[in-house]
């Protein structure tokens, strides 16, 4: 995984959490946040403690962290 991959992955979804972008890549969630860490710094990824908007409520979303791409 590339800073150009995540950034491709999140400019089509929009916004992603921490894990769906582990998942995704196959990464370790600190390599991911490492990557992610570099797009914030540039301002282009924005974090958000946002629900995903899903109806399941099968995780905490208190605890999940979501990332959002800024044009």
């Amino acid at each position: 995984m590339t800073p150009s991959d995540l950034r491709t992955y999140l400019r089509q979804r929009g916004q992603a959490s921490l894990i769906d972008l582990a998942a995704r890549f196959d990464s370790d969630p600190a390599l991911i946040q490492d990557v992610l860490g570099y797009w914030q710094r540039k301002g282009k990824v924005r974090v958000s403690g946002a629900a995903c908007g899903k109806s399941c409520h099968q995780c905490n979303n208190s605890q999940v962290i979501f990332y959002q791409w800024q044009e």
